[in-house]
């Protein structure tokens, strides 16, 4: 019964994102930057661009990029990694079809940095060590 009033009064918790199974080979070696585009969408180019420029930096930090775009997950820095586009959008609760989003996703396997706009490349690095954890995968 006390269960139940402390349900009532605090809510039930928010239900925390499933792992896809495809990031799970980057757990504990690498950071996981995810990239949900749409063609239409001009922040993805800005996105794009900014990532491009860190591109040395991205290796040394063991980033990996990855872009979701129609219906379809690629490699930024041809890594050779398949992931399953459809499966990361649901799991991670990422933007709907044709909207930008973006979620840094750390070696330990918590959400270090969700965004609906563009993030410089410092932003990023930064969030790696500012910023608590706020999901696990």
């Amino acid at each position: 019964m006390l269960k139940s009033i402390v349900h009532e009064i605090i809510g039930t918790p928010r239900r925390e994102p499933e792992l896809p199974q495809s990031l799970e080979q980057f757990r504990d070696r690498k950071r996981v930057l995810i990239i949900f585009a749409d063609a239409q969408d001009d922040r993805a180019v800005i996105q794009d661009e900014w990532l491009r420029n860190a591109h040395m930096r991205l290796i040394e930090e063991d980033v990996e990029v990855f872009i979701i775009a129609g219906g379809g997950a690629f490699s930024l820095l041809d890594d050779g990694s398949e992931l399953d586009a459809d499966d990361v959008r649901e799991r991670l609760q990422g933007p709907p079809s044709g909207e930008f989003g973006l979620i840094l996703i750390g070696r330990d396997g918590t959400v270090k940095l969700r965004s609906s706009e563009p993030r410089t490349a410092e932003d990023i690095f930064a969030a790696f060590e500012m910023l608590p954890k706020q999901t696990p995968w």
